[in-house]
């Protein structure tokens, strides 16, 4: 049974692999989610890791997304909000982050990358509740960065 659309039925091995193979597919795959993205003020700065950056109008997008939720996010994506909320305050909406740590990040399929998501959520929302503010664990860019590299040289988001 699908996940969301209890009606659906979900894609069967031999379609997804016909899907995969066809490069008219995965182009319009791809060209959907930067039009998704750029709906919520975000570009994809790499097809190959899922790399994603502000786009030059985030504000007032950002602003339309705290109000939106989301089903299913890739992992690129929750890192990506992670950081935006950790390192610059932004998409921090009480119920945004809710939907985040208890919908979206338990979402993902690989299990491996669900409890490492998970984990980062969890240092994130430990710090923002820390007292001291100098010890406080904050989600970079960089290590978002770091984490979608390591995946693709390593397979996993574990070091």
């Amino acid at each position: 049974m699908a996940r969301m659309n209890y009606q659906a039925q979900p894609l069967q091995v031999h379609e997804i692999t016909k899907m995969k193979a066809d490069h008219g597919v995965i182009q319009r795959l791809i060209k959907s989610y930067r039009l998704m993205l750029d709906f919520y003020g975000m570009q994809l700065e790499s097809e190959e890791t899922g790399l994603i950056a502000r786009s030059s109008n985030y504000a007032p997008r950002y602003r339309n997304f705290i109000q939106l939720g989301l089903e299913r996010l890739n992992a690129g994506f929750l890192l990506h909000v992670l950081n935006e909320q950790s390192e610059f305050s932004e998409l921090n909406s009480r119920a945004l982050q809710d939907s985040m740590d208890r919908w979206w990040a338990n979402c993902l399929r690989n299990e491996g990358e669900r409890e490492w998501i998970g984990a980062e959520i969890r240092k994130v929302r430990a710090a923002e509740a820390t007292i001291n503010k100098s010890e406080m664990f904050v989600f970079t860019r960089e290590a978002y960065e770091s984490a979608l590299e390591r995946r693709k040289v390593t397979g996993k988001f574990a070091e």
